[in-house]
């Protein structure tokens, strides 16, 4: 072989050699390009790869029970469903800590995140309704049976166990059933019995205990306006008008919202959860989160609002306008034939609870989701035939039609919405600033 020849052959050698190498190298960049995609999709939260439907379905299962146990008219339905999407959001955070704790702390990295929510929602559920035990476990069964048997699962149903012991145990003694005693005033101003009632709801507050506050006096409503006073002579003017059956000045919108914002708060601010969860496909654990402020807000709101109005302890509008002749203001004209567009709930009227929940129900909202501007079309099972659905593109809006249906329906004065909307307002600000926080904010 000439030398001419053998280093061609060389040439060719070191060709398929340095072509071999290139492959090798190229082969070996993408072995550790789908190794660190490998590892950037283990960084992501195993939270953020499951769909929130567990959440929605366990909430909508906690929330059908209540409704149909006494249609929240206690504190037994909300509280259940507080305890319930707390102790589930505790047990979230035991699998990744992004956000604080409520009353469960521990590290579970491994549990399946389905089996500890079915297992804390149903530990939780039939504690509050054991009669309801078969309709608890047939939708809680169900969910466990979608996870794979296996280590994770079983780690995830002691994780759910132990989140909602914990919170069962907290709640003990909480003095949610109990009512306390109530004698009504006669002089003007007064709460009187409502047509149709001679008994009032009134919680026991030496027994409640909020689920946030450091007392039920923390955000107590200011005083009223006076009898005498020309706010009060004006909004008395203003309910009589428009929140009388059959008002010849509200419009058909404001009769048709009056209605349709009648339901319980816990019916519309759940469902309102519900819709907007999905539509927006909010993560698990934000899911979870966001049903445990909602109802720790209703229930906290309730004590703070009841709070405030026994101890105002001040007349309803249709009592108010039946008694004019009463209050020594000229501007207050009597109708004693006088009758409210719905009738009137049997509690006092300063400030208005459901002006209150739904601006705090708007505030939680707005904090989960980072702006009032929210839409969702919904039904309410409280609304007129013809206008069952009504649709929103803004938090705010959502709270001052609320507000302002209390008066068209001729349950409250106009100065009570108004106030209900800042103490609600006050609450839920409290609540998620002092609660739930993400771990980051804890740090500052």
């Amino acid at each position: 072989m000439t030398a001419k020849e053998k280093i061609k052959k060389s040439s060719g050698i070191l060709s398929v050699g340095f072509t071999v190498m290139i492959l090798s190298a190229s082969l070996l960049l993408l072995a550790c390009r789908q190794d660190a995609m490998t590892a950037e999709e283990k960084e992501r939260s195993v939270l953020e790869q499951l769909g929130n439907d567990i959440i929605l379905d366990l909430n909508k299962l906690a929330y059908t029970i209540a409704n149909e146990h006494d249609q929240f008219l206690s504190f037994i339905g909300v509280r259940a469903l507080a305890m319930s999407h707390l102790a589930i959001h505790d047990a979230f955070n035991a699998i990744e800590p992004q956000y604080e704790p409520y009353a469960f702390s521990g590290e579970f990295e491994k549990a399946d995140p389905l089996a500890a929510a079915a297992q804390a929602a149903r530990v939780v559920l039939e504690k509050a309704y054991a009669g309801r035990k078969d309709t608890i476990q047939a939708v809680c069964n169900r969910w466990l049976a979608s996870v794979e048997e296996g280590v994770a699962k079983a780690q995830g149903i002691q994780l759910g166990q132990l989140s909602a012991e914990k919170m069962i145990a907290l709640r003990e003694g909480d003095g949610h059933e109990k009512n306390g005693d109530y004698t009504p005033m006669t002089k003007p101003g007064d709460y009187q019995y409502t047509p149709g009632f001679d008994w009032v709801w009134k919680p026991d507050f030496s027994y409640a205990r909020p689920f946030t506050l450091d007392s039920l006096a923390q955000f107590r409503s200011p005083l009223p306006p006076s009898l005498s006073s020309e706010t009060y002579a004006k909004d008395y003017r203003e309910v009589k008008e428009y929140g009388c059956k059959e008002s010849q000045v509200r419009s058909q919108d404001q009769t048709h919202y009056a209605h349709w914002w009648a339901e319980f708060a816990e019916h519309g601010w759940n469902r309102i959860g519900r819709i907007t969860a999905k539509e927006r496909n909010l993560s698990l654990l934000e899911t979870a989160r966001m049903f445990a402020l909602i109802n720790m807000n209703l229930y906290d709101m309730y004590l703070v609002s009841f709070d405030s109005k026994y101890h105002y302890d001040t007349w309803r509008p249709v009592t108010a306008i039946h008694q004019g002749d009463t209050d020594h203001n000229p501007e207050t004209e009597p109708d004693p034939d006088w009758q409210p567009e719905m009738q009137t709930p049997p509690w006092p009227e300063y400030p208005s609870a459901h002006a209150a929940v739904a601006a705090g129900g708007a505030e939680i909202l707005s904090h989960v989701y980072g702006s009032p501007e929210v839409s969702f079309t919904m039904e309410s099972v409280t609304a007129l035939p013809e206008a069952k659905t009504r649709t929103y593109h803004h938090l705010d809006s959502v709270a001052n039609d609320c507000a302002n249906s209390r008066i068209m329906n001729g349950y409250h004065f106009r100065f009570a919405t108004e106030e209900g909307k800042v103490q609600g307002r006050k609450v839920a600000q409290h609540i998620y600033t002092h609660y739930l926080r993400p771990r980051e904010a804890m740090k500052e």
